[in-house]
This record gives C-alpha cells, structure tokens and sequence, in this order.
C-alpha cells in the first residue's frame, strides 16, 4: 500500500503545472522606459525625430474576461448568430485576436478583474449586472480566472505586457463586502499570478480612483500598492516585485503622493484632445517628485482620437486607445458582445497608424497637407431643419483637426474620423440644425489640420429655404 501511495504521490506531482519552469517575459522599468526580457520596446525606433524606444502603447481591452452573473441583465450581451452570451467564446475570440494586435506594434493592453462600463443607462442595468473576478468576500472565481490564464498566457508567447486592474468603480462598492475583502482580493491574486511565474503582469489598483470601496469601507491605492509589493517578493520568493499604479478620470492629475509611489504614471485622455495631453505630460515633468524620480507615463485610456497618439509619441509617453462602442458585436471593444478583431474603420485608423509609427519608417504622410473631398450629405437644393454633412478625407492618419465655419464663423471643431458638421457621438452623427440660419444663401467652409499643423480647406455654398 505504501509503494502505491508514493507512486500515486510522484504521479501528481508530474501532473501538476510547473509554472516556475516555464520561461515568461519579464517586464522592467529603467527611469522612464520599458523594457521587455532586458531590452526596451520598440529598440531603436523614432517618429518624427522622437525616440519612442521603451513607450508601451496599449488599447483598453478590459472585457475579455467578462460575464455576467444576473440572469436579469445578462440577456442583453447576446451575441446575434446565437441569441445567448457565452463567456467562454468572448476570451476564445479576444485570445485569438491577439497577434494581429502585436503585429500593429500594440504592446500591452489593459484588462480589469471587474471589467469596465458598457451600458451606463441607470439603474437598469448599470447599476444591477454582476461581473467580478472575485466574489464579495474577496476569494477569486476560478471561472474568471481560468479564462484570465488563457489571456495571460498568449500574452506571454507573444511577449505582451498586460496591465491588470483589480477594480472598477461601477462595480467594487455595490459588490465587495469589506475592506478585508479588498485586501485579501490582492492576496490572493498576487499570489495566483507567483503560482503561474507571470513577469509580463503589472497593476493598476483601480480604474479612475485612488482607492477601492466596499459596502463597509474602502481602501486606499498607496496601502494596496505597498501591501502587493510587500505580498509578491515573499510570494515569487526572489526579489521579484509586481510593478503598480493607479488611474485618475480624463485629464486627472495624481498628487504628489501618488506620483511618488506608483511605479509607473497611470493617466486618462478622455475628452483631451492632443493639447491636453501635451500639457499633462508637461505638467507631469515640471512636478518636482517627478524630476526626483523620472518614470514612465502610461494613457491607457483616451478615446478614439489617433492625434494624441501622435502627441504622446513626440512627448515620449505612451498611449492607450478607448473604443466604447455599443452591444452590436461590431463597433468598439467594450460594450459586448465585443467583436475583438481590427474591424471597423477607428479600429484600422488606430493599428494601422500605430504599426506606422512603431516601423520606424520616414513618416512622410504626418507632413503633407490633409486630401480633401467634397462634403457630403449636402443637399443641392434648398435645406431646411436639420442636415447630416459631413467632409471625407482619405487621409486616415495625420489629421489632427477639422474646423467647421458657416459664413465666416466658427460652427464646430471634430478632433477624430468621422468629422460632421453638427458633430457626432461614437459616430453617430448629431446633425446640424439649418433652421438657425436665415434663409438665403451661406458659405460652408472647411479647414483640415494635419498632425504637423499644415493645413488644406474647402468651401461651398448652400442654400437655406423658407420654413413652412
């Protein structure tokens, strides 16, 4: 009996995950750049006379791991050829999308334990659907966690970095039960992640906050990054640290406690255009904890609007894209169900616009002036009430702005494809309403900037008719 117990012993043993053996990428920081098994990303590259050499651009992909356990709420994530959500096929696609993603020069991507806001109707359902990693005592799922393996996993062959948030705003104070949850949320993941030897892996303690909440307290981020710092040296067991940070909304600047104890800068774009990010990245360097200690500055949220990628390129931070998207498995990558591929025309205009900068190639296009088309959906006969107008260009990546102006006066600025006359919300266009303008005839003008500030425009008149 005992030789067959020691058999049965060794057996497992040689069944059981040798993650420790198994060589993953290491993910460093040397002041303000990234590197990559020792070498910084994107080795000796530059764009426009700028070193992009240890940027991280990324995409916010925080969905991949996403369900929904309220029946009530749950219906709405169908995907369309089969009427049902399935988790399991929403990680398949995203794992499966990935080195398309890499070959674009995407090189990390943000995913959150709790996933991100899809819907934001409330109460129903933003306010009732159930995602988390975790469980309200703070004990990980291993169904969410499973499909996380997978993700972590091809990011390690495809030498991806992955920010991993443990917590969204929407979602950790209506679902955690206590501050003790929260921590032992961290404990447990750290050490899920020590178990499998992922290096690749850094944090972002919650998305747009400096804590996370419970139903009965919250807990700071500069307690968390300490405690996971703290946790995972014991728990890799040779010196090895989790790199950490926290996010603040659009255009958020961190205090100085927090720039002095993240890691990395963790900021959000959201509703910036490229000179505001200029100007956060600016006010970052002239802060003194920074000039102490440069590190990296990491966007990894903004929006759709591909000149800020080209800002941060020049400002040497790095730069994340946001395409929220609607349930209509087409556009965006965070309302599922997502279709994850490079699929829709932003989607193409971020990847493919990355992979020319991260090339290395003269980036000729970022000079030349904007080709311009006719505007389009302009009536040839008189308009009245609203119109839908909007000016094609088939420069997909240098444009950094289009201004609008009616008889000589500003009437919209778009900063991100499409660019409407009346302006859009994640292209659905708004409309410009004609009953404004006196009837008679007006001049419709349109200049187009590039990223490198030159400039090309279009006019055409149009006439307005007498209402009634």
């Amino acid at each position: 009996m005992r030789a067959w117990a020691s058999a049965a012993v060794l057996l497992a043993a040689l069944a059981a995950p040798t993650y420790a053996q198994e060589v993953r990428p290491l993910l460093e920081i040397r002041g303000e750049d990234f590197l990559i098994d020792g070498r910084p990303t994107y080795e000796g590259v530059s764009y426009r006379g700028h070193r992009i050499e240890g940027l991280l651009f990324n995409s916010r992909m925080v969905q991949g791991i996403f369900d929904d356990e309220n029946p009530e709420t749950r219906a709405l994530w169908a995907y369309p050829d089969t009427g049902a959500w399935d988790p399991e096929r929403n990680t398949d696609e995203f794992v499966a999308a990935m080195p398309a993603w890499r070959e674009h020069g995407v090189l990390a991507f943000t995913i959150n334990l709790q996933g991100g806001g899809h819907i934001y109707r409330k109460p129903f359902p933003y306010d009732q659907y159930i995602n988390s990693a975790c469980d309200p005592q703070g004990g990980l799922k291993p169904a969410y966690m499973a499909r996380l393996e997978r993700i972590l996993d091809r990011a390690a062959e495809l030498r991806m970095a992955v920010i991993v948030g443990l917590a969204y705003f929407g979602m950790d104070y209506r679902y955690l039960d206590s501050p003790d949850a929260i921590r032992r949320m961290a404990d447990e993941f750290v050490d899920w992640l020590a178990e499998r030897n992922y290096r690749h892996v850094v944090i972002e303690i919650a998305n747009e906050a400096t804590r996370i909440r419970s139903r009965g307290g919250d807990v700071g981020a500069l307690e968390l990054m300490e405690r996971i710092r703290a946790r995972s040296r014991a728990a890799y067991g040779d010196g090895f640290t989790l790199l950490c940070s926290t996010s603040l909304g659009g255009g958020g600047m961190h205090d100085d406690a927090h720039l002095r104890a993240m890691d990395f800068i963790l900021v959000h774009g959201n509703g910036c255009g490229a000179e505001r990010h200029r100007e956060m990245i600016a006010q970052i360097h002239a802060n003194p904890v920074f000039a102490a200690a440069p590190k990296p500055i990491v966007f990894n949220e903004a929006h759709t609007d591909v000149s800020c990628l080209c800002a941060c390129a020049e400002e040497h931070a790095s730069w994340g894209y946001f395409d929220q998207g609607t349930s209509n498995y087409r556009d965006g990558y965070q309302t599922p169900p997502v279709q994850w591929g490079i699929n829709t025309e932003p989607k193409r205009r971020f990847f493919e616009l990355l992979r020319a900068i991260t090339s290395g190639e003269d980036p000729e296009w970022a000079d030349a002036p904007p080709a311009l088309r006719d505007f389009e959906g302009l009536p040839a006969g008189p308009v009245t009430g609203r119109i839908v107008v909007s000016l094609p260009l088939d420069d997909r990546w240098g444009i950094g702005r289009v201004e609008f102006f009616i008889d000589g006066e500003p009437v919209n600025t778009e900063r991100r494809y499409p660019y409407y006359l009346g302006g859009d919300t994640d292209g659905r266009p708004h409309g410009f309403d004609a009953s404004k303008l006196a009837p008679g005839e007006h001049t419709l003008r349109a200049v187009a900037y590039s990223v490198s500030g030159a400039t090309s425009e279009i006019e055409t008149t149009f006439v307005v008719g007498a209402e009634g």
